[in-house]
């Protein structure tokens, strides 16, 4: 579990909560980061975690809780004292304290509003006024500020003062009388600037910024391009609203990275292992729904060529192979497409050109799989026909999961949708139906002269 428990162990700080022994604590705690900590911490009760950030202090003990699972916290707010929660509170980082209190009941919300001062309640309030998943929803309103008429020297005092209260001091964000950004000068430009240079000589004035309605996913995507650590945010006038950094966006990317996953496995992003068997149930159960439609589809196409498979019973061993390898064909072809479409590696305009490529990669890997399918089948059966028919399937069948593979995708993405949400199930039914369709609807065709001897 990592260093706490070779240290101080659960048992060791359930044991300092209890007796309160402050100074313990703290020397257990020196030699530990905060996550380290905050991995022991959150095995403990709320009421637990309660006493502990009473003992050490809002501040001190912030930075640990700050680790602590989403969930746990919230439960343990219920358990704090009036004014160790408004200490807690006012201390968190706009954008985390924002998200707290985005996720609780409208009776603990007006609670913890209640406990703010005015400046820090309007604060918050406007970012929770924010689309969830914009730029404006992520953002701390906790950046270094300075003005242009600002002397080099002078910068540096005050970066010193507004250092201990902002998120992060790399880079100062250079704004007019009517805070517009105008500019952006790092860390690194004022120390090895002269010190009676202005700030609006030294900083950068091509500057990169999204706007504060921007799509989340639109921000990650800029931020890696640019390799940014943080990115300006700006309303429609072009003045400073507040900044994003790589730690919220490295969050995003895993939250989205796990959203895709449980998209392509058909699951409900809400479902967790902890959820209840119920709650379980009751999330997977509209999918499976949906598969057993397009399962019964598949199962309609093998019954059309029932009389096929009655009279040359071969063709039951050998159509699942079909379908299988056109599935897995299929996956590939999404899941590459997924990614791309994710990581805006291709644009909606002119993506035929994928598609194309993706059903030229399914032909040649379709004719490859098959000649070796079809060679396996004239030793098995010693059928020249099926032989030939099963190749030409299999062929078919990967064209058909290339095609399926890339366009279902890109389809749900210009509609609007997640590029992976049920493309597993669509793409699944196109290969089944593709492939029993190809191979028995071809030896239908030709089923005189797989008979003949």
């Amino acid at each position: 579990m990592g260093p706490m428990v070779e240290n101080a162990g659960v048992e060791f700080l359930r044991d300092m909560v209890r007796s309160g022994g402050r100074d313990e604590l703290v020397e257990a705690l020196k030699a530990l980061h905060p996550a380290d900590a905050a991995e022991v911490l959150a095995t403990l009760r709320p009421e637990e975690i309660a006493r502990f950030i009473e003992i050490l202090g809002p501040e001190t003990a912030l930075p640990i809780f700050e680790f602590v699972p989403f969930e746990v916290q919230k439960e343990t707010l219920e358990y704090l004292p009036r004014n160790v929660l408004v200490q807690l509170i006012s201390n968190m980082r706009p954008d985390e304290r924002a998200d707290l209190v985005e996720e609780m009941d409208e009776v603990t919300k007006d609670r913890l509003l209640a406990l703010l001062i005015q400046a820090e309640r309007q604060n918050l309030l406007k970012l929770l006024t924010y689309p969830e998943d914009s730029a404006g929803a992520y953002m701390t309103t906790d950046y270094a500020l300075l003005r242009p008429e600002t002397r080099v020297r002078s910068a540096l005092d005050q970066l010193r003062l507004q250092a201990p209260k902002k998120e992060t001091i790399y880079y100062a964000y250079v704004v007019d009388d009517a805070r517009r950004l105008v500019g952006i000068v790092s860390l690194r430009d004022l120390i090895m600037a002269r010190p009676e240079n202005l700030v609006g000589d030294i900083m950068h004035t091509n500057v990169i910024a999204v706007r504060v309605d921007m799509d989340i996913e639109e921000v990650a995507k800029e931020m890696v391009r640019y390799d940014f650590l943080a990115m300006p945010v700006v309303d429609g006038d072009n003045r400073l609203v507040g900044i994003i950094t790589y730690d919220d966006i490295f969050d995003v990317m895993t939250e989205e990275a796990t959203e895709d996953m449980y998209f392509l496995a058909n699951l409900d992003t809400d479902e967790k292992v902890s959820s209840p068997l119920r709650r379980s149930v009751v999330l997977r159960v509209p999918w499976l729904m949906v598969n057993l439609a397009t399962a019964l589809v598949v199962s309609y196409t093998v019954h059309v060529f029932s009389d096929t498979i009655q009279q040359f019973v071969v063709l039951a061993s050998l159509m699942p192979i079909v379908a299988m390898l056109g599935g897995n064909a299929g996956n590939q072809s999404l899941t590459v497409v997924v990614r791309a479409l994710a990581l805006g590696e291709m644009q909606l305009k002119g993506n035929w050109r994928i598609v194309l490529k993706e059903a030229g990669v399914g032909f040649c890997n379709g004719l490859a799989v098959g000649l070796v399918m079809g060679g396996i089948a004239y030793l098995w059966h010693r059928n020249l026909w099926l032989a030939t028919i099963i190749c030409m399937a299999m062929t078919i069948n990967l064209v058909v999961a290339g095609l399926f593979g890339a366009m279902v995708p890109i389809t749900l993405r210009k509609l609007n949708l997640d590029p992976a949400l049920g493309s597993s199930i669509f793409v699944t039914t196109a290969t089944d139906v593709g492939g029993f369709c190809a191979f028995l609807g071809l030896a239908s065709l030709f089923i005189h002269q797989l008979l003949s001897p």
